[in-house]
Protein backbone atom coordinates (compact mmCIF):
# COMPACT_ATOMS: atom_id res chain seq x y z
CA UNK A 1 0.00 0.00 0.00
CA UNK A 2 2.67 2.60 0.72
CA UNK A 3 4.57 1.71 -2.49
CA UNK A 4 1.08 2.57 -4.76
CA UNK A 5 0.55 5.52 -2.62
CA UNK A 6 4.13 6.77 -3.46
CA UNK A 7 4.05 5.75 -7.32
CA UNK A 8 0.64 8.12 -6.88
CA UNK A 9 1.89 10.81 -5.55
CA UNK A 10 5.41 10.88 -7.52
CA UNK A 11 2.66 10.70 -10.55
CA UNK A 12 0.70 13.70 -9.11
CA UNK A 13 3.59 16.02 -8.55
CA UNK A 14 4.85 15.07 -12.22
CA UNK A 15 1.26 16.40 -13.70
CA UNK A 16 1.28 18.85 -11.85
CA UNK A 17 4.29 20.52 -12.53
CA UNK A 18 5.30 19.28 -15.83
CA UNK A 19 4.43 22.34 -17.30
CA UNK A 20 7.24 24.25 -15.60
CA UNK A 21 9.55 21.18 -16.62
CA UNK A 22 8.63 21.55 -20.14
CA UNK A 23 9.11 25.17 -19.99
CA UNK A 24 12.95 25.03 -19.02
CA UNK A 25 13.53 22.06 -21.72
CA UNK A 26 11.79 24.54 -24.51
CA UNK A 27 13.86 27.16 -23.10
CA UNK A 28 16.88 24.94 -23.43
CA UNK A 29 16.57 23.55 -27.06
CA UNK A 30 15.35 26.60 -28.85
CA UNK A 31 18.21 28.37 -27.33
CA UNK A 32 20.93 25.86 -28.44
CA UNK A 33 19.02 24.89 -31.77
CA UNK A 34 18.71 28.87 -32.98
CA UNK A 35 20.98 31.95 -32.01
CA UNK A 36 18.30 34.13 -33.17
CA UNK A 37 16.43 32.46 -30.30
CA UNK A 38 18.20 34.67 -27.76
CA UNK A 39 18.45 37.90 -29.80
CA UNK A 40 17.10 40.93 -28.16
CA UNK A 41 14.66 41.55 -31.66
CA UNK A 42 13.17 38.03 -30.97
CA UNK A 43 12.81 38.26 -27.02
CA UNK A 44 10.98 41.78 -27.58
CA UNK A 45 8.62 40.54 -29.97
CA UNK A 46 7.74 37.68 -27.86
CA UNK A 47 7.39 40.13 -24.78
CA UNK A 48 5.43 42.21 -27.30
CA UNK A 49 3.31 39.44 -28.29
CA UNK A 50 2.14 38.19 -25.01
CA UNK A 51 0.26 40.27 -23.41
CA UNK A 52 -2.99 40.35 -25.44
CA UNK A 53 -3.39 36.16 -25.40
CA UNK A 54 -2.01 36.42 -21.62
CA UNK A 55 -4.60 38.60 -20.53
CA UNK A 56 -7.23 36.13 -22.17
CA UNK A 57 -5.83 33.64 -20.01
CA UNK A 58 -6.13 35.18 -17.01
CA UNK A 59 -9.93 35.82 -18.18
CA UNK A 60 -10.27 31.64 -18.91
CA UNK A 61 -8.61 30.84 -16.13
CA UNK A 62 -11.26 32.64 -13.73
CA UNK A 63 -13.97 30.94 -15.91
CA UNK A 64 -12.72 27.23 -16.14
CA UNK A 65 -12.17 27.45 -12.06
CA UNK A 66 -15.95 28.96 -11.67
CA UNK A 67 -16.73 25.43 -13.91
CA UNK A 68 -17.38 26.91 -17.14
CA UNK A 69 -16.22 27.97 -20.42
CA UNK A 70 -16.27 30.44 -23.31
CA UNK A 71 -15.66 30.06 -26.95
CA UNK A 72 -16.44 33.51 -27.64
CA UNK A 73 -13.76 35.57 -25.79
CA UNK A 74 -11.58 36.00 -28.95
CA UNK A 75 -14.28 37.50 -30.47
CA UNK A 76 -15.30 39.73 -27.98
CA UNK A 77 -11.93 41.20 -28.03
CA UNK A 78 -12.11 41.82 -31.67
CA UNK A 79 -14.85 43.42 -31.38
CA UNK A 80 -13.87 45.60 -28.56
CA UNK A 81 -10.88 46.26 -29.70
CA UNK A 82 -12.17 47.42 -33.24
CA UNK A 83 -14.88 49.25 -31.67
CA UNK A 84 -12.10 51.08 -29.38
CA UNK A 85 -10.25 52.13 -32.64
CA UNK A 86 -13.18 53.35 -34.75
CA UNK A 87 -14.18 55.53 -31.60
CA UNK A 88 -10.57 56.61 -31.27
CA UNK A 89 -10.71 58.11 -34.91
CA UNK A 90 -13.89 59.93 -34.36
CA UNK A 91 -11.59 62.17 -31.98
CA UNK A 92 -12.72 60.91 -28.30
CA UNK A 93 -10.48 61.31 -25.54
CA UNK A 94 -8.42 58.57 -24.22
CA UNK A 95 -10.07 57.57 -21.14
CA UNK A 96 -13.73 57.79 -22.76
CA UNK A 97 -12.79 55.15 -25.65
CA UNK A 98 -11.28 52.99 -22.90
CA UNK A 99 -14.04 52.87 -20.89
CA UNK A 100 -16.50 52.54 -23.66
CA UNK A 101 -14.81 49.53 -25.47
CA UNK A 102 -14.39 47.78 -21.76
CA UNK A 103 -18.47 48.06 -21.19
CA UNK A 104 -18.65 46.85 -24.41
CA UNK A 105 -16.46 43.83 -23.53
CA UNK A 106 -18.47 43.82 -20.16
CA UNK A 107 -21.91 44.11 -21.78
CA UNK A 108 -21.13 40.92 -24.33
CA UNK A 109 -20.05 38.93 -20.67
CA UNK A 110 -22.83 39.69 -18.95
CA UNK A 111 -25.09 38.23 -22.02
CA UNK A 112 -23.33 35.05 -21.94
CA UNK A 113 -24.04 35.06 -18.13
CA UNK A 114 -27.44 35.53 -18.12
CA UNK A 115 -28.28 33.11 -20.74
CA UNK A 116 -26.50 30.54 -19.16
CA UNK A 117 -28.07 30.86 -15.59
CA UNK A 118 -31.33 32.13 -16.27
CA UNK A 119 -31.98 29.86 -18.72
CA UNK A 120 -29.54 26.86 -17.60
CA UNK A 121 -28.05 26.34 -20.87
CA UNK A 122 -24.59 24.84 -21.74
CA UNK A 123 -22.09 27.70 -21.78
CA UNK A 124 -20.16 25.18 -24.21
CA UNK A 125 -22.78 25.95 -26.54
CA UNK A 126 -24.50 28.85 -25.62
CA UNK A 127 -20.96 30.81 -26.16
CA UNK A 128 -20.07 28.99 -29.24
CA UNK A 129 -23.42 30.48 -30.52
CA UNK A 130 -22.70 34.11 -28.99
CA UNK A 131 -18.92 33.65 -30.63
CA UNK A 132 -20.33 33.75 -34.59
CA UNK A 133 -23.07 36.04 -33.47
CA UNK A 134 -20.17 38.34 -31.93
CA UNK A 135 -17.87 37.58 -35.13
CA UNK A 136 -20.60 38.25 -37.80
CA UNK A 137 -22.11 41.35 -36.20
CA UNK A 138 -18.31 43.42 -36.07
CA UNK A 139 -17.34 41.67 -39.86
CA UNK A 140 -21.06 42.49 -41.46
CA UNK A 141 -20.37 46.26 -39.67
CA UNK A 142 -16.60 46.47 -41.12
CA UNK A 143 -17.76 45.12 -44.11
CA UNK A 144 -14.36 42.82 -43.52
CA UNK A 145 -12.03 45.67 -43.66
CA UNK A 146 -9.77 47.16 -41.51
CA UNK A 147 -10.46 50.18 -39.67
CA UNK A 148 -7.66 52.80 -39.58
CA UNK A 149 -6.65 56.12 -38.71
CA UNK A 150 -6.16 55.66 -34.87
CA UNK A 151 -4.26 57.99 -33.72
CA UNK A 152 -0.88 58.25 -32.03
CA UNK A 153 -2.03 57.54 -28.38
CA UNK A 154 -4.09 54.55 -29.05
CA UNK A 155 -0.77 52.65 -30.73
CA UNK A 156 1.03 53.92 -27.74
CA UNK A 157 -0.80 52.08 -25.44
CA UNK A 158 1.28 49.20 -26.64
CA UNK A 159 4.54 50.38 -28.32
CA UNK A 160 5.03 52.46 -25.95
CA UNK A 161 8.82 51.47 -24.89
CA UNK A 162 9.09 50.74 -21.26
CA UNK A 163 13.11 48.71 -21.12
CA UNK A 164 14.67 49.28 -24.32
CA UNK A 165 13.20 46.99 -27.45
CA UNK A 166 12.19 44.28 -25.00
CA UNK A 167 10.13 45.13 -22.65
CA UNK A 168 6.68 47.76 -23.62
CA UNK A 169 4.05 49.39 -22.33
CA UNK A 170 1.18 46.38 -22.80
CA UNK A 171 4.02 43.75 -21.22
CA UNK A 172 3.72 46.10 -18.09
CA UNK A 173 -0.13 46.06 -18.12
CA UNK A 174 0.18 42.69 -18.95
CA UNK A 175 2.23 41.75 -15.73
CA UNK A 176 -0.26 44.08 -13.17
CA UNK A 177 -3.36 42.38 -13.91
CA UNK A 178 -1.29 38.42 -13.79
CA UNK A 179 -0.55 40.56 -10.06
CA UNK A 180 -4.32 41.75 -9.60
CA UNK A 181 -6.00 38.66 -10.45
CA UNK A 182 -3.39 36.54 -8.96
CA UNK A 183 -4.10 38.33 -5.72
CA UNK A 184 -7.87 38.48 -6.45
CA UNK A 185 -8.31 34.70 -6.90
CA UNK A 186 -6.26 33.63 -3.51
CA UNK A 187 -6.79 36.35 -1.12
CA UNK A 188 -10.75 37.71 -2.26
CA UNK A 189 -14.03 36.08 -1.32
CA UNK A 190 -14.50 36.81 -4.53
CA UNK A 191 -11.76 34.27 -5.54
CA UNK A 192 -12.86 32.31 -3.02
CA UNK A 193 -16.70 31.39 -4.35
CA UNK A 194 -15.13 30.95 -7.93
CA UNK A 195 -13.61 27.50 -6.51
CA UNK A 196 -16.38 27.26 -4.07
CA UNK A 197 -19.13 27.53 -7.34
CA UNK A 198 -17.10 25.49 -9.61
CA UNK A 199 -16.54 22.43 -6.65
CA UNK A 200 -19.76 21.73 -5.91
CA UNK A 201 -22.16 24.23 -7.13
CA UNK A 202 -24.93 23.16 -5.25
CA UNK A 203 -23.04 23.23 -2.32
CA UNK A 204 -22.06 26.92 -3.07
CA UNK A 205 -25.79 27.66 -3.07
CA UNK A 206 -27.00 25.88 0.03
CA UNK A 207 -24.05 27.29 2.00
CA UNK A 208 -25.83 30.83 0.87
CA UNK A 209 -23.67 32.27 -2.13
CA UNK A 210 -25.85 33.93 -4.81
CA UNK A 211 -24.16 30.99 -7.49
CA UNK A 212 -26.22 32.81 -10.11
CA UNK A 213 -25.16 36.45 -9.55
CA UNK A 214 -21.83 35.15 -9.44
CA UNK A 215 -21.33 33.40 -12.18
CA UNK A 216 -22.44 36.80 -14.28
CA UNK A 217 -20.30 38.41 -12.24
CA UNK A 218 -17.63 36.19 -13.95
CA UNK A 219 -18.37 36.47 -17.08
CA UNK A 220 -18.49 40.52 -17.09
CA UNK A 221 -15.06 40.55 -15.84
CA UNK A 222 -14.37 38.06 -18.31
CA UNK A 223 -15.67 39.81 -21.00
CA UNK A 224 -14.16 43.10 -19.72
CA UNK A 225 -10.33 41.44 -19.17
CA UNK A 226 -11.23 40.18 -23.11
CA UNK A 227 -12.11 44.05 -24.19
CA UNK A 228 -8.90 45.07 -22.48
CA UNK A 229 -6.90 42.06 -24.89
CA UNK A 230 -8.33 43.46 -27.79
CA UNK A 231 -6.95 46.87 -26.93
CA UNK A 232 -4.10 45.86 -26.25
CA UNK A 233 -4.07 43.89 -29.63
CA UNK A 234 -5.30 46.22 -32.00
CA UNK A 235 -2.86 49.37 -30.34
CA UNK A 236 -0.10 46.86 -31.16
CA UNK A 237 -1.37 46.16 -34.79
CA UNK A 238 -2.60 49.89 -35.42
CA UNK A 239 -5.60 49.06 -36.99
CA UNK A 240 -8.95 47.24 -35.89
CA UNK A 241 -9.15 44.43 -37.16
CA UNK A 242 -12.38 42.51 -37.25
CA UNK A 243 -10.99 39.11 -38.22
CA UNK A 244 -7.95 39.37 -35.96
CA UNK A 245 -7.75 37.04 -32.52
CA UNK A 246 -9.57 33.63 -34.10
CA UNK A 247 -7.60 30.16 -32.09
CA UNK A 248 -6.77 32.85 -29.46
CA UNK A 249 -9.69 31.09 -27.40
CA UNK A 250 -8.24 27.80 -27.61
CA UNK A 251 -4.17 28.94 -26.69
CA UNK A 252 -6.18 30.45 -23.46
CA UNK A 253 -7.82 27.44 -22.44
CA UNK A 254 -5.01 25.50 -23.42
CA UNK A 255 -2.45 27.53 -21.30
CA UNK A 256 -4.69 27.08 -18.56
CA UNK A 257 -5.39 23.87 -18.22
CA UNK A 258 -1.81 23.06 -18.65
CA UNK A 259 -1.00 25.42 -15.70
CA UNK A 260 -2.72 22.98 -13.50
CA UNK A 261 -6.82 24.71 -13.67
CA UNK A 262 -9.08 21.71 -14.50
CA UNK A 263 -11.69 21.74 -16.93
CA UNK A 264 -14.23 20.36 -14.24
CA UNK A 265 -13.94 23.30 -11.97
CA UNK A 266 -12.72 23.94 -8.70
CA UNK A 267 -8.64 23.81 -9.27
CA UNK A 268 -6.40 26.21 -10.92
CA UNK A 269 -4.40 29.25 -10.55
CA UNK A 270 -3.99 32.34 -12.06
CA UNK A 271 0.12 31.92 -11.94
CA UNK A 272 0.27 28.58 -12.75
CA UNK A 273 -2.05 29.36 -16.62
CA UNK A 274 0.43 31.92 -17.04
CA UNK A 275 3.52 29.66 -16.64
CA UNK A 276 1.25 27.42 -19.30
CA UNK A 277 0.90 30.51 -21.63
CA UNK A 278 4.65 31.18 -21.32
CA UNK A 279 5.50 27.38 -22.61
CA UNK A 280 2.79 27.69 -25.39
CA UNK A 281 3.92 30.81 -26.62
CA UNK A 282 7.82 29.84 -26.35
CA UNK A 283 7.01 26.53 -28.19
CA UNK A 284 5.08 28.88 -30.90
CA UNK A 285 7.72 31.50 -31.08
CA UNK A 286 10.41 28.48 -31.32
CA UNK A 287 8.73 26.77 -34.62
CA UNK A 288 8.58 30.34 -36.14
CA UNK A 289 12.32 30.83 -35.50
CA UNK A 290 12.82 27.46 -36.75
CA UNK A 291 11.24 27.63 -39.82
CA UNK A 292 8.54 25.49 -39.18
CA UNK A 293 5.91 25.86 -41.89
CA UNK A 294 2.91 28.21 -40.61
CA UNK A 295 0.36 25.46 -41.50
CA UNK A 296 2.46 22.83 -39.51
CA UNK A 297 2.58 25.00 -36.31
CA UNK A 298 -0.97 25.43 -36.23
CA UNK A 299 -1.18 21.60 -36.78
CA UNK A 300 1.67 21.14 -33.91
CA UNK A 301 -0.32 23.97 -31.33
CA UNK A 302 -3.28 22.18 -31.94
CA UNK A 303 -1.32 18.89 -31.06
CA UNK A 304 -0.53 20.49 -27.81
CA UNK A 305 -4.33 21.54 -26.87
CA UNK A 306 -4.90 17.67 -26.95
CA UNK A 307 -2.23 16.86 -25.01
CA UNK A 308 -3.44 19.15 -22.47
CA UNK A 309 -6.94 18.13 -22.11
CA UNK A 310 -5.11 14.51 -21.80
CA UNK A 311 -2.74 15.82 -19.37
CA UNK A 312 -6.13 17.22 -17.07
CA UNK A 313 -7.81 13.94 -17.38
CA UNK A 314 -4.77 12.13 -16.23
CA UNK A 315 -4.17 14.60 -13.35
CA UNK A 316 -8.13 14.54 -11.99
CA UNK A 317 -7.05 10.47 -11.89
CA UNK A 318 -4.21 11.11 -9.63
CA UNK A 319 -5.91 13.24 -7.50
CA UNK A 320 -8.65 10.67 -7.09
CA UNK A 321 -6.36 7.95 -6.06
CA UNK A 322 -4.20 10.35 -3.78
Amino acid sequence: MPETTSKFNIQSLFLKYSVYLVLVILLAYFSVANTNFLSIGNIGNFFRQIPTVGILTIGYTMILITGYVDLSIASIAAFSGTAAVYLSTKGLPAPVVILLALLIGGSFGAINGLLIKKLDLPSFILTLGTNYVIRGIIMFVTNGIYVTGAPDWFTKISTSKIFGNVIFSNTIIFVLLVLIFAYVMKHTRFGKYCYVVGSNPEAARLSGINTDRHVVKVFIIEGMLAAGAGILLMANLNVGGPNEGQGLDGLAMAAAIMGGTSFAGGVGTVGGAIVGILTLQVFTNGLAIMGVNAFMQNAVTGGVIILAIIVDYFRRLAEKHA
